[in-house]
């Protein structure tokens, strides 16, 4: 009998071929393979990280924007600032006072329109000139607060006297300065002595302001003194009987 290329086959082979589906029963998914982990980053002990370099190029420029940043804040601000430099009286001017720098100081507002002022500019031209008035400490001056020749008033008179040494404040006396007028009387050396006198005795007159001061050739002082009208005779006379004495009145006085 003669075996078939059928009867070759391997009987185990037989059994290994899948057995048939049955029905109602689901096959298993198969598991999906994990990728491989990727490598530990590695530590090397008493290796220093190397450091990162930056541009100083980049650091200039930064350092450039900031300036300019702030110096465009402080022109946008001063741009906008519409404020003037004004003086301002530094203490209190009295009327027919003579102005000195020192009387003087400079402020910085804000004018509104039509207000007149003095320019900080223009102080070296104020210096010298008179107070027409009494102006307060921290008033801001206008032009009209001043003149060259401070005017009399109705109720005012100028009089003069010829001072001889230590009859005057002579250092200390100018134009503009409040002084106290006295008459003087005093008694005459070796006259019989009167029951009637009272001894040296000093009468004040009232106050006025230095029109002006000027020394003269004979060594005394010549100083004429703007009073009020009502004690203006009562200074002549003292004056033409040289019993006219001028005492100088503090700031405060």
């Amino acid at each position: 009998m003669t075996m078939t290329e059928h009867d070759d086959v391997d009987p185990r082979a037989a059994d290994a071929s899948p057995a048939p589906a049955q029905p109602g029963r689901r096959r298993a998914p198969r598991r999906a393979r994990s990728a491989p982990a990727a490598p530990a980053a590695r530590f090397e002990p008493g290796r220093i990280a190397d450091t990162r370099h930056r541009n100083p190029t980049w650091i200039v420029a930064g350092v450039l924007l900031v300036v300019l940043s702030a110096l465009g804040g402080v022109l946008l601000f001063t741009s906008n600032d519409d404020r003037a430099e004004v003086l301002v009286a530094a203490k209190d001017l009295e009327p027919g006072a003579s102005i000195e720098a020192g009387d003087l100081r400079i402020e910085r507002v804000a004018l509104a329109a039509g207000v007149r002022s003095i320019a900080a500019a223009d102080a070296s031209d104020l210096v010298g000139q008179h107070a027409t008035g009494r102006v307060p400490a921290g008033t801001m001056l206008a032009p009209a607060m001043f003149a060259d020749d401070v005017a009399l008033g109705p109720d005012d008179v100028v009089v003069g006297a010829s001072l001889d040494p230590g009859e005057a404040p002579l250092m200390l006396l100018e134009v503009g300065s409040r002084v106290e007028l006295l008459d003087v009387t005093v008694a005459a050396a070796g006259a019989p002595p009167d029951p009637q006198a009272t001894g040296d005795r000093a009468t004040s007159l009232g106050t006025g302001t230095v029109w002006a001061v000027e020394p003269i050739a004979t060594g005394q002082l010549w100083v004429s003194v703007r009073v009020e009208r009502s004690v203006g005779l009562a200074v002549s006379v003292a004056s033409a009987t040289d019993r006219l004495r001028v005492a100088l009145i503090g700031a405060g006085g």
